[in-house]
């Protein structure tokens, strides 16, 4: 059972902060803590002093400020997992590091949804010309082998699914548009009972986009060499993407080393960039810095525009400035440094 400490706090009628040497304190907040409790703004104060995080470079009050009207508690303290620990305590951590990270990641997903979005577009358009330019493809006959493959993949996968549930992809998609309210619900009052590809290729969400791709690379349609950097890269970009579009915070765990086997794609990408040998070792393996090179790779490759790729560059280069704006409070953190320094190169490298 969760505990909510506010209205202990609230009786006491003063702030609680930890005292070391206060044990039933201590030991009341850490329960919380362990339950997954809720704490008061001064409790989550206390808990991040008790777990060595200092307040030098913005001060409690100012803290608590944002902690209650400008951010959250997880939101916001989700980035001391770049920091290393001692004797369960974090070494060199201010919570105005903590809050910088923060506002870096803000501006961070704020670039990606755009480079995201450029992709999106790029790659629907290029799959709706290479089928309108095919005289092998008459926009119809795609789906039915589409749905089967989808079908024969899901059986792979889940040989106990129940296929009396299975939904074809058409009813799937089109049946997301079928009220009113819905922004397309005039292509689904139109197209709902026999929707060409291109209708369904608008409709799909991203996720959607790359299982089509992944079909018409492996089954040899129109053009299938102009998705090979899609093919092998774009699930990689999936998750950055969501979190980016969710708020959700990305550069946690980015210190973390071999994490997954880089694809040979995003090492050689690096190893242009500059990376040096050790460092292609040890960051590429991380998968967000991974996957920040895919999704750069991609977006080089099928954005054609140069002045949509210069835009992109550029804010690119700004986030890279906003990196530095607080370099004082990074000095002790040579992992996070180490990072920053393998991302300038990828930007310079990229257009």
């Amino acid at each position: 059972m969760k505990t909510d400490d506010s209205k202990n706090i609230a009786q006491v009628g003063k702030k609680e902060y930890i005292d070391e040497n206060s044990n039933p304190v201590l030991d009341r907040i850490l329960k919380i803590v362990k339950d997954n409790g809720k704490l008061s703004i001064d409790n989550q104060i206390s808990y991040m002093k008790y777990k060595g995080i200092t307040f030098n470079h913005i001060d409690e009050e100012k803290a608590k400020e944002y902690l209650s009207q400008n951010t959250y508690y997880y939101k916001v303290t989700a980035f001391r997992k770049n920091i290393i620990k001692s004797d369960g305590k974090y070494v060199s951590l201010d919570f105005g590091l903590l809050n910088d990270l923060a506002t870096i990641d803000m501006y961070l997903r704020y670039v990606l949804i755009k480079i995201n979005l450029d992709i999106e577009h790029a790659l629907k358009s290029l799959l709706v010309n290479a089928i309108t330019n095919s005289n092998s493809e008459d926009g119809y006959s795609i789906i039915k082998e589409y749905d089967t493959y989808c079908k024969d993949t899901l059986q792979k996968l889940n040989p106990s699914f129940n296929m009396k549930n299975y939904k074809p992809v058409q009813k799937k998609i089109m049946s997301r548009n079928r009220h009113e309210s819905s922004y397309h619900y005039d292509l689904y009052v139109k197209r709902e009972k026999k929707p060409p590809i291109w209708v369904l290729i608008e409709l799909m969400s991203f996720g959607e986009i790359i299982r089509f791709i992944e079909f018409y690379y492996e089954h040899n349609k129109p053009s299938k060499s102009k998705f090979k950097d899609a093919y092998d890269l774009l699930k990689y970009t999936k998750n950055f993407r969501d979190s980016a579009a969710h708020s959700r915070p990305l550069l946690l765990n980015i210190v973390i080393k071999n994490q997954i086997n880089p694809t040979q794609k995003a090492t050689e990408y690096a190893q242009k960039s500059g990376v040096e040998k050790t460092d292609r070792g040890n960051l590429i393996s991380n998968k967000k810095l991974h996957d920040f090179i895919c999704m750069l790779i991609i977006h080089e490759k099928y954005i054609s525009s140069d002045a949509m790729k210069n835009d992109r560059k550029k804010e690119l280069q700004s986030l890279e400035k906003r990196c530095v704006k607080r370099a004082h409070y990074y000095e002790n953190q040579d992992a996070l440094k180490k990072v920053y320094e393998v991302f300038c190169k990828i930007i310079a490298n990229y257009h």
